[in-house]
């Protein structure tokens, strides 16, 4: 019904696009190949292979630029860079066949802060972490974790015990302790023979190992946003809760292994890396939602195999297990759990979110041109339903037949229950799973939804009041109470790239960029060069645009 109605109000259909401003933009003495930006401190930067240049935010101005000879005469062509925004330091590696140059940089003036030869074949960004609580950094070679000072370099201290990655780190202030989870290198190196999963208790002071333990499963990091894909937490009486497959607890004194409810199943067969050329790198995130915690209970979804699923409640102190629902039967993916009153709902199948880095090599006349592909999005996953069970026995309530044939995600304000099948978004009542209203999006006219986006995720300047779906050639806003379409944008082609702050973003095929403000559905347009590259502000008000030697500022509103 809300739907026939908006379909004849023109205010709400889909809206012109106006093009974008630039704030300003300047052009460098060189090209570059590496950008970044830091809106903490005002930095925008751009290099290659020889030179480095840091720009104002405000205006655009050089803050200062120079070829890497000339912050230390020992480099000439540095290999890796490893911009670390929290202490305001650059990291540059000139690779020389084991005798490596390690050379650390003021990010705000340029100067050298102190270099070293003594930290030979690191090959990766994650070889080097910033333990702000110390103002040092954990670099880690083949051979050992050394802790160093930020600002000189002095070396506090080194251990052997580890000498792989650190995937995500707790510390502690009060005791003077640091308490750290390995990864591997590459997710080729977690099944060669001697990566070791480690985490490891250390004194903070002096290196000494208080314990070490190994887990199970492997962490790593998202294929292009590099986010860790692990729960790491130091939580009440004692306990290490690690989210990694499941859940596995330690105690936080002794390291003992208290209890563990894990998984084994890869979901690498859901990738589907749609950019052109070889896949040289993929992940699939979000199949299966991270455990529930309830008070003094935990629930856990246990993948016995790729089609034999269980829902189990236990007491998060012993483990105990309390009990365990019904099979979900032929269930490949469970990517969300939630808890009202005492109804656990389950969303089977639906969106997982796939990362991929495709490279794609071209011959011509003129020679041989190599292009890398970045992508992320969004693919769906069979079979369809959304289910419920009692939270004190673990019994089968309901199961909701209406999306057999397509659901994207789900979410929970309130209590109340937002699905959406891709074709329309419902309103469900999560005691028995009937629709209090359903409205289909055709009127929107932005293609199949791919995945609905909670306002609570979306910061406090977002509508409270709208639900935002995403659709495969566009966007828009429904009203959550009604479900009345509120404002609706249409993109016709595009990458869905995430929402800053309260503007969404999509990236054409010729790299173009478009920008929706999720508030009121206004749309702009950067006109960007083939190939261009762009960094998006917190707050979605500006991008950042990298085109051959300029650095651009351009306003989305």
């Amino acid at each position: 019904m809300f739907g026939m109605l908006i379909a004849f109000t023109s205010a709400l259909l889909a809206q012109k696009s106006e093009e974008m401003k630039t704030v300003w933009d300047i052009k460098l003495s060189h090209d570059f190949d590496v950008t970044g930006l830091d809106e903490r401190y005002g930095i925008i930067h751009g290099s290659n292979d020889k030179s480095f240049s840091v720009l104002n935010d405000a205006d655009g101005s050089v803050k200062w630029s120079k070829k890497f000879s000339d912050i230390y005469e020992n480099i000439k062509k540095v290999d890796l860079q490893i911009p670390m925004y929290d202490s305001k330091a650059i990291f540059l590696f000139d690779k020389k066949m084991g005798k490596d140059q390690m050379v650390v940089v003021d990010i705000e003036t340029g100067k050298m802060l102190w270099n070293t030869a003594k930290y030979q074949g690191i090959t990766h960004p994650d070889e080097v972490i910033y333990v702000p609580e110390m103002n040092a950094y954990a670099i880690v070679t083949k051979d050992a974790l050394t802790m160093v000072k930020a600002r000189t370099g002095e070396e506090l201290w080194s251990t052997k015990t580890m000498n792989t990655p650190v995937g995500k780190y707790l510390y502690d202030d009060k005791e003077k302790m640091i308490t750290m989870i390995n990864m591997p290198r590459s997710l080729l190196g977690s099944v060669m023979k001697g990566f070791k999963n480690q985490i490891i208790k250390i004194n903070a002071a002096n290196g000494d190992v208080i314990w070490e333990q190994t887990y199970r499963g492997v962490v790593e990091k998202k294929v292009i946003s590099r986010e860790p894909v692990v729960g790491f937490v130091l939580a009440e009486g004692n306990k290490i809760m690690l989210q990694l497959a499941g859940l596995q607890v330690y105690d936080y004194q002794t390291g003992k292994p208290l209890w563990s409810a894990t998984y084994d199943v890869s979901f690498e067969e859901f990738a589907k890396v749609k950019t052109p050329g070889r896949v040289v790198a993929k992940g699939v995130y979000g199949a299966v939602a991270d455990p529930l915690f309830d008070g003094e209970f935990v629930y856990i979804l246990d993948f016995k195999s790729k089609s034999s699923q269980y829902l189990k409640k236990y007491e998060v102190n012993s483990g105990k297990l309390v009990w365990t629902s019904p099979e979900i039967k032929e269930a490949r993916a469970i990517p969300g759990i939630y808890k009202i009153d005492d109804v656990i709902v389950l969303q089977v199948g639906g969106t997982v979110e796939v990362q991929g880095i495709t490279v794609q090599t071209s011959t011509s006349s003129s020679g041989t041109t190599t292009t890398t592909y970045r992508s992320i999005n969004y693919q769906n996953v069979k079979p369809y339903n959304v289910q419920a069970f009692n939270a004190g026995d673990g019994r089968h309530i309901w199961e909701s037949e209406r999306f057999k044939k397509g659901i994207t995600n789900m979410f929970l304000n309130d209590k109340d229950l937002i699905v959406c099948s891709g074709k329309a978004i419902y309103k469900l009542d999560y005691k028995t799973g009937k629709e209090q209203y359903e409205v289909q999006l055709g009127d929107d006219d932005i293609s199949l939804a791919e995945k609905i986006i909670s306002p609570l995720d979306l910061g406090e300047n977002a509508n409270k009041d709208n639900v935002i779906i995403v659709g495969s050639k566009g966007v828009s806003a429904h009203n959550m109470k009604t479900g009345a379409l509120v404002w609706a944008n249409r993109t016709k082609a595009g990458d869905f790239n995430g929402i800053f702050g309260t503007t969404a973003f999509y990236q054409k095929e010729n790299d173009d960029q478009f920008a929706i403000d999720i508030n009121t559905g206004k749309a702009t347009i950067y006109n960007a060069r083939k190939n261009a590259k762009a960094e998006y502000s917190a707050d979605g008000k500006y991008i950042y645009a990298f085109e051959k030697k300029t650095i651009s500022k351009i306003s989305t509103k």
